[in-house]
């Protein structure tokens, strides 16, 4: 089987004394099943499929008899099915006698990057006699741990998207000696325009957001909308991409400058907080994995909702503190989330993630947020956008 780190799997199925990991999808309701399994895009699935992986020995296949050609070079040799009777005897033949099986599933659907297995199909494993369990810490082993190659492949991005981001500023600030300041919408443009150079992709254009625009953390630049940049406004840049290649991972940052030579006092005190508040989350991690000591996703984002909360500002942070970087912007690891879901997953060594509280105050006109990269090694947290923002940048 091509499933990458199987032995890391393994290693920790048989650490947690769970019996096997049963991948399961139809129709890519579950891609996390499709990557790790190292079934290609280009494969036409049109039934449903499983892969069971046991605590040791070789993972057994269930696949519809009419797609194991399609699947002969990735499964030579898999257990084969027709009707829905034969699928169900099937699913029983591969699990043997695991007891204790690890499925893409989060009980109350907490985490819902990893809860991706219908109702139905959990209730005919169930019947099988099978306690089900979540697999989220199985899929950051197998899928959110970087290899070394990503991590390189992340560095030269980051380094990337910190020179566009200066391109872009220097940009509006050119644009301001002119009879025509720039808008959002063109300094989108350039930044997808300086993406093409450098060989980036990415799901998504720039989020390039002024005053109150701003103040919608998933705003949008329209024609319709498009804002010029002009003395005293506030201006957003969070942007994000990645190399080519099947295995490229993000990177993925948020600057915030302001149009004049010295901020009000107000931007300064909420930007103030917020760099506070990222700094905290940052240090909260360093601190443990120097030491050696569990460190939970909730407990990161508790560590920065804690200085907004300090600053009477907490209503306005609205967002978790970050998310997981992999192959897709939100990868499939640990969240700094104890807002909109608590992930109790273990921050561990291979993986990464953003950290990037926000205040959003739409009846004052504006929004902040700050946001950085973060890679955590076995005694060490690596801040890979560096450098960090400290203070705003003025543009004049």
């Amino acid at each position: 089987m091509p499933l990458r780190r199987l032995a890391a799997v393994q290693a920790h199925l048989q650490a947690e004394r769970v019996d096997g990991w049963l991948l399961y999808d139809f129709h890519n309701i579950n891609p996390i099943a499709r990557r790790l399994a190292g079934i290609p895009t280009d494969r036409i699935l049109t039934r449903r499929w499983a892969c069971f992986i046991p605590a040791t020995g070789e993972p057994r296949w269930l696949i519809h008899a009419i797609e194991a050609g399609s699947l002969q070079d990735i499964v030579p040799h898999p257990e084969t099915y027709v009707s829905w009777q034969e699928w169900q005897e099937g699913l029983r033949r591969v699990l043997g006698d695991a007891r204790r099986v690890a499925m893409e599933y989060a009980p109350g659907n907490a985490i819902p990057a990893v809860s991706r297995v219908d109702a139905g199909t959990v209730e005919l494993v169930r019947s099988l006699g099978v306690d089900i369990l979540s697999s989220a810490d199985l899929v950051q082993v197998a899928e959110a741990v970087w290899t070394p190659a990503q991590v390189e492949s992340h560095r030269r991005t980051a380094k990337a998207l910190i020179a566009i981001k200066d391109l872009a500023f220097a940009f509006i600030s050119e644009r301001l000696h002119s009879a025509q300041p720039a808008t959002e919408t063109e300094v989108q443009a350039l930044i997808m325009r300086l993406f093409r150079e450098r060989d980036l992709i990415t799901d998504h254009p720039p989020i390039v957001a002024v005053n109150e625009h701003a103040a919608d953390p998933h705003f949008v630049p329209r024609k319709q909308t498009d804002k010029p940049m002009r003395e005293g406004d506030v201006i957003l840049i969070d942007l994000w991409a990645k190399e080519r290649g099947e295995d490229a991972v993000y990177a993925d940052i948020t600057w915030m400058a302001y149009i004049g030579h010295t901020p009000p006092p107000r931007l300064q005190h909420v930007f103030h907080v917020v760099r506070q508040a990222r700094d905290a989350a940052v240090a909260l991690v360093q601190e443990r994995v120097q030491n050696r000591t569990p460190v939970y996703g909730y407990e990161v984002d508790d560590a920065a909702r804690t200085v907004i909360q300090e600053a009477g500002l907490a209503e306005y942070f609205i967002h978790r503190t970050g998310h997981s970087l992999g192959t897709d912007v939100h990868g499939n690891g640990v969240n700094m989330d104890n807002l909109e879901t608590r992930d109790t997953r273990r921050i561990i060594p291979g993986i990464a993630f953003t950290v990037e509280p926000g205040i959003y105050l739409p009846r004052e006109g504006f929004g902040i947020r700050l946001e950085i990269d973060c890679y955590v090694s076995e005694d060490q947290v690596e801040v890979t956008t560096l450098p960090l923002q400290e203070d705003w940048v003025c543009l004049h």
